[in-house]
Order: C-alpha cells, then sequence, then structure tokens
C-alpha cells in the first residue's frame, strides 16, 4: 500500500504547478533526496513506475542541509563543526506538464544556494553546473522539458577540504520555480538608482530584456513605483524592436521622497511591466532613498557621518545549520539590532537574498562579500581551485543579484586573501574592482586585510575602501600614509568565551581563560591574533577617521572552535576533579585528548541565541544614550567564601558604586579610554551584588546579582516576533523589547499566528531556564531538560549553547548551560499546542499555545 500511497502524494504534488499562475513560485516541497551515486537509475524506474525500486526515497522539503542527518561525531574535524558536511547527494522531483502549459513558455529553476559542485538535469541531461555554493543561479528548464512526467535533478558534489567553517551540505537555501513567456524581463534585470536634485528625488530605472525568439517585437515598459503599496508616480518607454540585452532607461521624480536609514528603513517598490506583442512580463524590484560616501574621516549617510556598529555573520542559523529560515533571521537580527548593531558582513560569501530583505526592512548596513580566498588555497578543495575559472561569473552574479538593496554599502571582492603581500598579483584586485565598478559605479570595493605588510605596499589602492582585520595598531600609520583613502576595521576583537563560565585566578593575559575546553567570560581572552574589545576600541577612539568596525562575530556559528580547533595535550585546561580524571586516562592511552568542541566561542550571542556578557559592553558602547548596567560574574560560588572574585560593570553611565550586601565597595570612574569599571579585590560572600550606574553625577541605571537557591523547577516561556501582538522581538528567555536587560518572563504571548515567514516555515523559539524556589535563574545549573510536544507542531530542534554539546540537535533532551537551554518548534496546523519540560525531580513547567 506504501508504494501507491506515494505515488499518488508524487501526482498530488506536481498539481501544484497546475494550480499557480504564470511567474515565480516556491518550488522547495516534496523533494527527494539519495546521498548514493549508484541509487540514479533507482530512481528513475521509481518515478516511471510510482514504485519504490531498490530504496525507499527519503522525502524532503528545500531549503534542506543533509550535513544534520547524522549527528555529531567527536572524530570528524572540529574546525568545521564535527558534522558529515561533504559528500555526494541528490535531489528528484517529479513534475508534470500538460502540451497546454509547455506552448510557448519558458521554464526556469532558481536556486538561491546550494552547497556544492551542483548540476542541474531533467532526467540524464545536464542543464547548468554550478560549483559554488553560495552563489544564486539560474536554469533554464525549458529545452529539456516535454510533456507528461518530467525528473527534475539536482546534483551536488560537495568536497572535503573545501571549507575553513561548517558550510552545510545540500540545497540549503530557497528554490523557485518560474513559468513565462520567452520574451520578458531578464534575470536580476532592474538596476535602480538614486539622486538627489533640490527637494526632488530622481529615481533612475534601467531594465535589461530578454528575448528568446527569431522575433523582435515593439513593445513598452510601464514602470509604477509605490511607497506602502501606494501609487507614487509611473511611466511608461517605447520599446522599437526586443532584442536580447535590450537596455529601457527612465527617470521619475520623487517630491520629498521618504528617505531609508538605519533608524528608520522606508522602502520604495518598483513595479516593471513589459508588453511585446503577445509577449508579458513584470518584474518586482525594491529600492530605498538615500546617498552613501565613504570620506578620509569615515562612512556618510545622507551627508550625515554615520559610525559603523558592526558585526561579522556566518551564514549558518545554530541548530538549524545552514538551512535559510526567514523566522531565524528576524530573531537574530533583532537582537543585533537591541544591542546597538546598525551593520552587517557577510563573511565570507554572498548571503541569502532574504537576508538582504530583512536588512533592507529592519535598518542594517551591508557589506556584500564575494569569497574568502583567491588564488592562494587555504583549504585543500576550497574557493581557489576554481577562482581562475567561476570569480568574474561569481562577482557578477552577486552585483547583479544584489545591487538594488539599499543596505549594501560596500562590495567586499574577497578576505584575508594571500595576495596581499604578492604584488604581482595585485592586478586581481583590480580586476574584480573593475567589474564592481562596471556593473555598479554607486558603491565602492572593499578588501578585509590582515598583512600587516600590506600598507607599506601599493596594495591598499587596488580597492576604494580598506579594511584592516585585527590591527587597530596600524589605524594611525595608516591614515597619516593614505590620507585620502577611507578605512575601517573589517573584524575585530575575536574574543573568546563560553556563556555563564568563570575561570579563577582572572587573568590580563588575553591568551589564559581556558578550562574544561571552556573559555571564561570576562571577556579579557582571545587568540594570538586578536584582542579584546577595549584594545579595538581604544584604536577607533585615537583614530576618529577609523569609520567604525565588525566584530568577530555577532553570533557563535558551527566550526572554527578556537581555541580547541585542534587535539589537546595539555591537562591544564581540565579543572574539576572528574574531567581531569577522565582527559588523563585518555591522554595516557591515546597520547593525545580529542577536543568535544564542535562551534565557535568568538560570538557575542551564543548559538542558542542566548546573549553573553559581551553582548552588554557592545550595548554600552553603541548605544550611550540607553540607560543600562551589567554585572559579571554570578554569583553562586560555593566553595570560594572568601576568595577573590573580581567583579566588572559594562555601563552607559561614566561611573558606578558597587555593594555587596548593602556594604559599598566603592564608587568607581571610567577613566579615559576605559570601557569597563572593575572591582579586582572583592571577596565572595553569598548575598546580593548591586551597582548604581551613574552619568554626569545622576543616577543613571542599577543592576543586580543574588546568590540563588539550588535547582526547584524548570521555567519555559515562548518568544515573541516584530508584529506579533503589537511586540518586538528581542531575545533572552521570555524577553520583551525595549528594555536594557532581558528578564525572564515567559507568562505571555500564548497565541502564535501562522504565516509570519513568508515562506510558510515558521518556528517558534521558546527559552526553558532552571529556577531555584524563589523563580531566579540557577547561573550554575547544567540539568537535563526533556521537552515534549501535543497538538499540531513539532520539535525541530534543541539546543543550550554550549560549544562542547555534542547531542545531536534534534533530541529533545538537552543540558542546560548555565542555567539556561531552548527548544525550536515547528507549526504543523491550527489548534492547541502543549509544550512540557520536566528534569528529573525538578517542578515540571507547560505552554500552551494557540497556532492560529
Amino acid at each position: 500500500m506504501k508504494k501507491y500511497l506515494l505515488a499518488a502524494a508524487i501526482f498530488l504534488s506536481s498539481l501544484s504547478l497546475l494550480a499557480q499562475p504564470a511567474g515565480r513560485e516556491p518550488f522547495g516541497d516534496k523533494w527527494f533526496f539519495v546521498t548514493s551515486p549508484d541509487s540514479h537509475d533507482n530512481m528513475i524506474m521509481y518515478f516511471r513506475q510510482g514504485v519504490s525500486a531498490v530504496t525507499y526515497p527519503n522525502e524532503v522539503s528545500i531549503p534542506h542541509d543533509w550535513g544534520l542527518d547524522q549527528g555529531f561525531d567527536i572524530n570528524r574535524p572540529g574546525h568545521t563543526g564535527k558534522l558529515q558536511w561533504w559528500g555526494y547527494s541528490r535531489y528528484y522531483k517529479f513534475l508534470i506538464l500538460t502540451a497546454e502549459q509547455l506552448k510557448g513558455k519558458k521554464f526556469y529553476l532558481d536556486i538561491d544556494g546550494a552547497m556544492a559542485g551542483a548540476t542541474v538535469l531533467v532526467k540524464d541531461t545536464p542543464v547548468v553546473t554550478r560549483p559554488y555554493g553560495y552563489s544564486s543561479f539560474r536554469a533554464d528548464l525549458t529545452p529539456y522539458l516535454h510533456q507528461g512526467g518530467n525528473i527534475i535533478v539536482i546534483d551536488l558534489d560537495n568536497k572535503p577540504g573545501s571549507s575553513r567553517w561548517y558550510p552545510g551540505g545540500g540545497v540549503y537555501r530557497n528554490i523557485w520555480l518560474t513559468r513565462t513567456d520567452p520574451v520578458g524581463i531578464a534575470h536580476w534585470g532592474t538596476s535602480i538608482t538614486t539622486r538627489d536634485e533640490g527637494d526632488e528625488t530622481v529615481v533612475s530605472v534601467q531594465t535589461t530584456l530578454r528575448n528568446d525568439t527569431e522575433g523582435t517585437p515593439a513593445g513598452s515598459l510601464h514602470t509604477t513605483l509605490l511607497y506602502k503599496g501606494a501609487k507614487v508616480t509611473d511611466g511608461t518607454a517605447k520599446v522599437a524592436a526586443v532584442k536580447e540585452g535590450t537596455v529601457v532607461s527612465q527617470e521619475f521624480r520623487i517630491k520629498n521622497a521618504k528617505r531609508w536609514s538605519p533608524d528608520s528603513p522606508e522602502l520604495y517598490t518598483a513595479v516593471s511591466e513589459l508588453s511585446a506583442g503577445e509577449y508579458k512580463d513584470s518584474y518586482t524590484s525594491t529600492f530605498g532613498v538615500r546617498n552613501i560616501s565613504w570620506k578620509s574621516d569615515g562612512f556618510y549617510l545622507d551627508g550625515k557621518r554615520l559610525a559603523l556598529n558592526g558585526v561579522c555573520l556566518h551564514h549558518d542559523a545554530g541548530a538549524l545549520g545552514a538551512v535559510w529560515n526567514w523566522t531565524a533571521w528576524v530573531r537574530r537580527l533583532s537582537m543585533l539590532k537591541q544591542m546597538g548593531c546598525n551593520a552587517i558582513r557577510s563573511t565570507h560569501n554572498p548571503p541569502a537574498p532574504e537576508l538582504l530583505d530583512l536588512c533592507d526592512k529592519m535598518g542594517f548596513l551591508v557589506i556584500d562579500e564575494l569569497t574568502d580566498t583567491w588564488t592562494v588555497p587555504k583549504t585543500p578543495n576550497g574557493y581557489a581551485t576554481i577562482f581562475d575559472e567561476w570569480a568574474d561569473t561569481d562577482l557578477r552574479d552577486m552585483i547583479l543579484r544584489d545591487r538594488n538593496h539599499p543596505s549594501i554599502i560596500l562590495w567586499s571582492i574577497g578576505n584575508e586573501i594571500g595576495e596581499q603581500g604578492i604584488p604581482e598579483k595585485f592586478g586581481i584586485a583590480r580586476h574584480l574592482s573593475d567589474i564592481c565598478h562596471q556593473l555598479d559605479p554607486t558603491r565602492p570595493t572593499n578588501a578585509a586585510c590582515d598583512h600587516p605588510e600590506a600598507i607599506d605596499s601599493d596594495w591598499p589602492n587596488t580597492i576604494d575602501v580598506y579594511g584592516f582585520n585585527y590591527k587597530p595598531m596600524l589605524y594611525k600609520k595608516f591614515h597619516e600614509k593614505f590620507p585620502g583613502k577611507p578605512y575601517f576595521g573589517s573584524e575585530t576583537a575575536s574574543t573568546v568565551s563560553t556563556r555563564g563560565f568563570y575561570v579563577f585566578p582572572v587573568s590580563d593575559n588575553k591568551a589564559d581563560g581556558k578550562a574544561d575546553f571552556q573559555v571564561s567570560s570576562y571577556d579579557l581572552y582571545a587568540p594570538a591574533w586578536a584582542c579584546c574589545p577595549d584594545v579595538e576600541w581604544k584604536g577607533e577612539d585615537e583614530n576618529p577617521s577609523c569609520a567604525g568596525e565588525f566584530v568577530w562575530t555577532g553570533f557563535d556559528y558551527l566550526g572554527e572552535p578556537t581555541p580547541y580547533s585542534m587535539d589537546e595535550t595539555q591537562l591544564t585546561n581540565f579543572h574539576d576533579p572528574e574531567s581531569l580524571a577522565a582527559a588523563k586516562a585518555e591522554l595516557e592511552k591515546n597520547g593525545r585528548i580529542k577536543s568535544p568542541a564542535r562551534s565557535s566561542y568568538f560570538g557575542i550571542i551564543d548559538l542558542a541565541g542566548f546573549p553573553k556578557d559581551r553582548y552588554w559592553i557592545c550595548q554600552a558602547r553603541w548605544r550611550p544614550e540607553l540607560p543600562m548596567a551589567h554585572i559579571l560574574p554570578h554569583w553562586n560560588w560555593a566553595g570560594r567564601e572568601g576568595q577573590v572574585t573580581p567583579v566588572m560593570v559594562y555601563t552607559s553611565g561614566d561611573s558606578a558604586e558597587l555593594f555587596l550586601n548593602g556594604k559599598s565597595l566603592g564608587m568607581k570612574k571610567k577613566g579615559a579610554l576605559e570601557y569597563r569599571i572593575r572591582w579586582d579585590e572583592v571577596k565572595y560572600e553569598p548575598g546580593k551584588l548591586e551597582v548604581v550606574a551613574y552619568k554626569n553625577g545622576k543616577e543613571w541605571a542599577r543592576d543586580e546579582v543574588s546568590t540563588t537557591g539550588a535547582p526547584a523547577a524548570v521555567h519555559i516561556g515562548a518568544e515573541a516576533l516584530p508584529g506579533k501582538n503589537g511586540s518586538n522581538w528581542t531575545g533572552g528567555p521570555g524577553a520583551s523589547f525595549g528594555g536594557d536587560k532581558m528578564v525572564p518572563d515567559g507568562s505571555r504571548r500564548p497565541v502564535y499566528k501562522m504565516g509570519t515567514d513568508p515562506y510558510g516555515r515558521d518556528y517558534i523559539y521558546v527559552d526553558a531556564s532552571i529556577v531555584d524556589s524563589k523563580g531566579r535563574i540557577v547561573p550554575t545549573a547544567s540539568n537535563k531538560v526533556t521537552f515534549k510536544v501535543e497538538g499540531p507542531a513539532e520539535i525541530v530542534a534543541t539546543d543550550s549553547g554550549d560549544p562542547t554539546d555534542l547531542v545531536d540537535f534534534r533530541s529533545p533532551e538537552r543540558k542546560a548551560l548555565a542555567g539556561l537551554t531552548s527548544v525550536i518548534l515547528r507549526p504543523t496546523g491550527k489548534g492547541k499546542v502543549t509544550l512540557t519540560a520536566t528534569s528529573g525531580d525538578l517542578k515540571p513547567a507547560s505552554l500552551r499555545l494557540t497556532i492560529q
């Protein structure tokens, strides 16, 4: 019976095309996935006959990251996340077409990203190949389709040794089917720029046309500009002959146009409609009105200098792997916005196009980056193996795809590329910059540079804006040597820490702070090449011509678990007796200790979405007008009574007074070029630690931490997203938007409205905390929490942010880290949902949601 039901499911899935009008439609449902190259003949037979052959096919939805399927393995490389992401895979889909549907139509398969070495086929016939896993591309299926059943295949060969971080595996971004006339508007066919003339804004729209017929019909292009759905202006251009590559130029004027900025991300829409004889096509583009300029003293938006308070981001979304999900990224960007972040650098590759849409809508400036490598390799099968053949195409497509986004302020042509120190290779930079200038003269080029000696050569003149990776000590020298060239910190700090984890004694040596494969959260520790935030900010403040920074990184990410990327041989990393004994036994047996670390320690926010202490030192700098104070560490230190336990305060105030159990430990003021306030000689005693921060002599903000009781209960609370019930998401357990601290609540927002994700893949994030009898989070708790859901929802993943946790993300059980863990739910329908969280003898918790 199973085989007949599956054959029916295939047929019904094909009807989705029949029920849709011509145009671009999501095409991600009901693909069948295999990882054996020997399965191809069986799959063809399966689709032809509607029955299973040797193996029963695995149905998946795209986006899909098969790198998560086998879970973590401590024996796999830590630098790429201890996950099996490399290997061969194929996706199949059955598409039924009638003769009427095929007649006179073009069919395009648009893929936003496939990791990697992609070939699209119709049955056995290759249509297009695209090796770079981060590039978006189009496959013209038309010549290969026929009446009846068609088998669409996406073949991937994701080579080992091709990445320095976790790249994911599979078709991990969205996929679309476009059905249109053979004469129309080209793929990524509009280029929209704006300029100001008095109180008017001139909007220039350049539209490239396509023609896959033998004729050259006359036609007209009608373009309408909209603001929030209402027409602002429109116009029609006559086209004497529509040929392949014809460019139509139109100009429109808007009086007192709404301006796009991070604080007010106003957007316009251009709807282009082509009519040429019997052929029609339409294309919708989003754009914003703003002027950007880079000067020797920084970045300017609409004539005002704007400091870049940015972060770098890899493309994975934590427990979801590399899969693109709108809800997950709204959540992430909302947290960064609340911190004061106004800029994103897409490291080290073109991002998902929807991420740029969100940056447009939410108000983030963006550096769009091409690649991590040119011709000098960093990995055996990395981008250097395809650079000569594909770099121009990948760069052109990145710019054509992304050039209308008002959020983008720079085209980055590379990151820490080895050619910085090779003068005969400087021509590569000039060549790539020329491509950028030709396709988009409105934005300058950039590269992220880490070779100190490069500024003693002509290398800086090969790009328009210079990016420094971890070199604040060179800002002054660079500005003196190249006084007219803009520069900024393209990658800064790389401070490492584990949320809620602290090591004593506290050392100011950046190489210290390690224990039990974790790193202390005093925010003083970094790899040899990097620094704590204070050092970078001192470099910026002493050199005000620096345009700002992009911290490495906004969130932890899968892979690159520095300082534990390699196997450890030092028992000094282990402090507690149990871990020490186990490590000693392993070292004696194997001569090494396998590192369990599978994700980074660099993030300001951990992999599960919980802020680390660093979140608040960044907020203090980036939102100086926000009254806030944050104390670290926590105050549960049984066994340390009477021992020195340093206390630090991050505040947007200028001074603070610390109290321990009501007794003042002194008032301290930030000195010049100081970014935290320290009480280094505090001796621990249980109770309450409180700080009162001041600004200009007046009380500004307060914070406190207290010694809690033993774990007594589990507490759970759903997070909110922007627009739901009038609230905005900010992160943290049951948090509310707009405050300076994220406090547990969890009793609110019981109603979740489906459809917030435009692709129909909504997720609900729920935080769980281990609390004492008074409801306070126990910051030392590591209890295992088991989640169970009843009703129309399913558990997608769990995570606590622990970079050493090798339990499969899809497990419903998760140990808390510093008292917190989380679960991601996917609604499967409408109705009542009950989520329960249990943990041994602790009082359980339940959360009831209504899915509408």
